[in-house]
């Protein structure tokens, strides 16, 4: 089945028809084609959902970014392991608190955007991520797990603006090169004099 025959499965699962976009404008509502008319890129954000998956975009298989904000979405289903390719994940203003193990069967996911959810801990498969270097908590209720985050050996950038954090294990980053940790707008009192290791550091 080719992605634009999927794309007319898709359309019958969503409250409105999605148009294709040429270039891509992350504001705009649609879906991006390659040069072999395949669908890489997907915004469905703020489509009504009302917290539901539409089953056929886990078809497109060549799938690399999605954008599927703002739709009250609580979970995220199995059959997101089917999008290999997948780099980038947009979930802001959803209503998740957790991350499924499969996450960690996502191998091209660079980029994992979590703002504004119900995150109350950072979740342990986030070290499993082989690919990930920037995760976004911003505006959640996070106040531990916050070591996870480190395990991994890709991360870069790590965002937790507006938690509930007190602490950080900055003893934890060693000689690894984060290349910005956004801590503003928490209560955290260990930051040290000397920060190794964190090319920006805002607090």
């Amino acid at each position: 089945m080719g992605d634009l025959h999927i794309i007319e499965q898709l359309n019958k699962q969503l409250p409105r028809d999605l148009k294709q976009i040429k270039q891509v404008v992350w504001f705009l509502k649609g879906y991006q084609l390659n040069e072999l008319g395949q669908v890489t890129h997907l915004s469905i954000s703020k489509f009504n959902l009302q917290g539901s998956w539409p089953t056929t975009l886990f078809m497109l298989e060549h799938l690399e970014y999605l954008d599927i904000q703002d739709n009250n979405l609580s979970h995220i289903p199995e059959e997101i392991q089917n999008l290999k390719k997948l780099k980038h994940l947009d979930i802001r203003i959803n209503t998740l608190n957790t991350l499924p193990e499969y996450m960690a069967n996502l191998p091209s996911m660079e980029k994992l955007y979590l703002g504004n959810n119900d995150f109350t801990e950072i979740p342990n498969i986030i070290g499993n991520c082989s690919a990930l270097n920037l995760i976004d908590f911003t505006n959640n209720q996070i106040s531990e797990g916050c070591e996870y985050l480190l395990k991994s050996t890709s991360m870069k950038n790590i965002y937790l603006k507006n938690n509930k954090l007190t602490s950080f294990p900055f003893e934890l980053i060693n000689d690894k090169q984060i290349e910005e940790l956004n801590l503003q707008e928490n209560r955290i009192d260990n930051i040290p004099e000397e920060v190794v290791g964190i090319g920006k550091l805002l607090f």
